[in-house]
């Protein structure tokens, strides 16, 4: 038995394809449950912290391991500046 021919897809062209996305994209919006403006900066907030404690991890690993590469690994200590000419 053959399989039933499949027919392409129909593409709409022009502005009348656009209205009706746009009309379908303003009826998805309105079934969203936005959150009131207290949430939105409490987790605003929250994003902040949480991305500064971040960054201060990662920033606190990174001079230790270069600490600990530099004078343990590798035994080279801090370049002392040069002494400058009287």
């Amino acid at each position: 038995m053959a399989a039933p021919a499949r027919t392409p897809p129909q593409v709409r062209t022009g502005s009348v394809g656009l209205v009706r996305f746009a009309q379908e994209c303003w009826s998805e919006l309105q079934k969203v449950t936005w959150p009131d403006r207290q949430t939105v900066i409490r987790l605003t907030v929250l994003v902040i912290v949480i991305s500064a404690i971040v960054a201060a991890y990662i920033l606190g690993s990174d001079q230790v391991f270069t600490f600990l590469v530099n004078n343990v690994l590798l035994n080279q200590n801090l370049p002392t500046p040069a002494p400058s000419a009287p």
